[in-house]
């Protein structure tokens, strides 16, 4: 299908479709099945076998292993992003442009809050009045209303679930979106899957003990789920760059 364009030109409606030979496969499952598995085994076997170094060296703010991934993690999403505008469906398809565009900007700013925008590595102090409306003492929004906190987390474990499970593994799901090009596009692989339900069984664990049920199965589990969360984001970007970068289009014809 054509659309008139500026300028005289004529531009081919992009629609995306997979191919196989841009999805993991099992030969690289040691990426998107192992990393997941061996970061939720190493953080598990560090807290049982040392809980004070897990306190010390995996939580602190600023520079704990934990709290280093959720800067470098989505800052890497970003910098993928921006890759992806050089790719011939990004150029030819503005929906897909858009998603890209909302995707860099949830990476960036993610990235930034995490580290309360450099304030974790520069330790500038914070404004007497920021202070006073951020719950802790830092420039950050995240801390300061739900909308920037709750609600963002909730939407992403909301597309975890569904983009990350439910639509990569029931056929059902797929053919009912099927009349929807822009939802093909983005679906991710089943490779997305260990990654994702990794992510909801450590959200799982915030829940559990913040319901008082069981006892401390993890000190500050949400910061593990965070890390889990962020390589969901940076594993989906990985594999759609990679389908993007196998599609080949007419994107532009001259006006007859």
């Amino acid at each position: 299908m054509w659309t008139q364009c500026r300028r005289g030109i004529r531009v081919k409606h992009y629609v995306l479709h997979p191919k196989a030979a841009s999805e993991p496969t099992w030969s690289e499952a040691w990426w998107w099945l192992g990393i997941p598995i061996a970061t939720a085994v190493a953080i598990f076997a560090i807290y049982i076998v040392s809980p004070e170094f897990y306190r010390a060296r995996m939580l602190p703010e600023g520079y704990g292993i934990l709290e280093l991934s959720h800067f470098f993690i989505p800052l890497a999403g970003f910098f993928i992003c921006l890759s992806l505008f050089s790719t011939i469906p990004v150029k030819s398809w503005p929906l897909l442009r858009m998603a890209i565009v909302v995707f860099a900007i949830s990476c960036f700013y993610i990235a930034g809050e995490e580290h309360s925008w450099g304030q974790w590595f520069f330790y500038w102090d914070t404004p007497e009045l920021w202070g006073r409306i951020n719950r802790q003492n830092e420039t950050n929004l995240h801390n300061t209303f739900v909308l920037f906190n709750q609600l963002p987390q909730n939407i992403l474990r909301m597309a975890i679930v569904i983009g990350g499970i439910i639509l990569p593994l029931s056929s059902r799901a797929r053919r009912f979106v099927a009349r929807y090009p822009i939802i093909v596009a983005l679906t991710p692989p089943a490779a997305i899957v260990p990654v994702a339900v990794t992510a909801i069984v450590f959200s799982g664990i915030v829940t559990i003990q913040k319901s008082g049920l069981v006892d401390e199965i993890l000190a500050r589990p949400s910061e593990a789920a965070e890390t889990f969360y962020y390589m969901f984001i940076l594993f989906y970007l990985i594999m759609l760059r990679r389908r993007l970068r196998h599609q080949q289009a007419d994107v532009v014809v001259p006006r007859s």
